[in-house]
């Protein structure tokens, strides 16, 4: 059960009294409802082309989810590395809404580049992997919360422990 990862992941991050846990959080579906203006394509993914045309009032519309609480507890954590991993090309009112939120003084920040067009999968692993497999990573615990099941299954492949959305709304 997720209640109980957390809770034996906090347990491990207490130990010696240093990180040795990191938290990654994708935005949309996960920690943020954008389904206001989510345009969605046959795969799953984002249309990236509708996604990009947002204005700054869109995305200031957006609004937290129930995992919110917990990734500000692991930004407001020391033991914790918290990440942000996400399909979003980053503009200006999307730092905004994540600094409104209190989820923008994070440790990481992977976004799309505004000429990405890849799927959400090879995007995410190839943004991911520049970074999991360095020495002082390796040794982490490494926890991937996204709302997408294939992502999900990608991640785990890389070594992290991705639990299931169904568990995300018992933590509010």
């Amino acid at each position: 059960m997720l209640v109980c990862s957390w809770v034996w992941s906090w347990v491990l991050v207490r130990k010696n009294g240093w990180c040795i846990m990191i938290a990654v959080f994708d935005l949309d579906g996960t920690v943020l409802d954008s389904s206001h203006r989510a345009l969605i394509n046959e795969n799953g993914g984002i249309n990236i082309e509708e996604w990009r045309s947002h204005t700054a009032e869109q995305i200031l519309n957006d609004s937290e989810l129930p995992l919110a609480d917990y990734m500000r507890f692991c930004i407001s954590s020391p033991e914790i590395r918290t990440w942000i991993c996400t399909s979003r090309h980053l503009q200006n009112a999307d730092k905004l809404l994540l600094q409104k939120l209190g989820l923008y003084d994070v440790d990481l920040i992977l976004s799309r580049d505004k000429n990405d067009n890849r799927e959400d999968v090879p995007y995410k692993l190839a943004k991911i992997g520049k970074y999991i497999n360095l020495p002082n990573v390796k040794k982490m615990v490494k926890i991937f919360f996204d709302d997408r099941e294939d992502i999900r299954k990608a991640m785990k492949k890389k070594g992290f422990d991705c639990p299931s959305p169904h568990y995300w709304n018992y933590y509010k």
